[in-house]
């Protein structure tokens, strides 16, 4: 029986641990500066400076040359703007952020 209840102990605490360690969660945010790249994400915490940012390529500024005809340059994607709001993606317990795209 006392079996029974240890094991019971030990599914609860992994349990709450699991829970406690937040591994991914989607969250949304503001962009609040370009350069720095920061993004403040709720009003309760401090914005999340550049360095605990990944952007993936669909909010990454990108230009592309134009071959033949008169040249020049095309911008297929302006990159994140300050007052953009953005998806986010939390992981490592929220030491890093994802930045997905843009809503």
């Amino acid at each position: 029986m006392a079996d029974v209840d240890l094991l019971g102990v030990v599914q609860k605490i992994i349990q709450e641990n699991v829970k406690g360690l937040k591994l991914a969660d989607k969250m949304t945010g503001t962009v609040i500066s370009v350069s720095p790249l920061k993004v403040q994400a709720d009003i309760s915490m401090p914005p999340i400076p550049e360095a605990g940012l990944i952007l993936t390529d669909a909010v990454k500024a990108k230009n592309v040359a134009v071959k033949g005809g008169a040249g020049g340059v095309v911008e297929l994607n302006s990159g994140l703007a300050v007052g953009d709001k953005v998806l986010m993606l939390r992981v490592s317990s929220g030491q890093c952020y994802i930045i997905l795209s843009k809503l």
